[in-house]
């Protein structure tokens, strides 16, 4: 008879950790509850991306493309394939990048151009979405870091919006100093980890 209760115990314990695995759900608490962990977004293998509640797209839009396989019609520049910076992931064409001076959300004036160009792809196709990924250097706590890369992206994001983008056609992902794009301790380096990446 107690074996009979050990194996059923044992058995529901195993479907229940199969119900967890099939549907994605995290058993493991977290502390922060004003960051949410985002399974969909793109990220290294063991590095985590994180989404603000800003511009969730509605399920009506196209998703954005993130593999470099197809670009948005009238979208500048494109992912040019697997590249060689600190991060290890794709390379994103200069016309799709914005970068930010130390410790800043503020956009400069240099990045506007960059900027109104991808608005005015996006609204030229309302039902495209794009993501905005914000990142960091290495200087700086973690939590820091994905705060400051949230800022950033929501700075991008804002300006896109005041160009009229529609919000539902944004959204917003910070990886902090976690996807460097290129690697070393030196202000040029520094330089170009701090930015915000437009996705399709």
């Amino acid at each position: 008879m107690q074996y009979a209760v050990k194996t059923l115990i044992a058995v529901a314990s195993l479907a229940f950790l199969a119900g967890c695995a099939s549907t994605g759900q995290n058993t493991e608490e977290t502390t922060d509850s004003t960051i949410t962990t985002q399974p969909d977004a793109t990220g290294q293998p063991g590095q985590e991306a994180y989404s603000y509640p800003y511009g969730q797209a509605p399920s009506g839009y196209d998703a954005y493309d993130t593999s470099g396989g197809e670009q948005l019609a009238g979208a500048p520049g494109g992912r040019a394939g697997r590249g060689g910076g600190g991060g290890g992931g794709n390379v994103v064409s200069a016309d799709r990048i914005v970068y930010f001076e130390y410790d800043s959300a503020n956009i400069r004036a240099e990045s506007r151009p960059v900027i109104a160009a991808n608005a005015r792809a996006l609204t030229n196709n309302r039902r495209s979405v794009t993501q905005l990924e914000g990142h960091t250097d290495e200087r700086g706590s973690r939590e820091y870091n994905i705060a400051l890369g949230e800022r950033r992206a929501n700075a991008v994001r804002q300006a896109m919006t005041a160009m009229g983008v529609s919000p539902q056609q944004i959204r917003v992902v910070s990886y902090g100093e976690e996807r460097p794009a290129a690697a070393g301790q030196d202000e040029q380096s520094y330089a170009l980890n701090r930015r915000v990446e437009i996705v399709y």
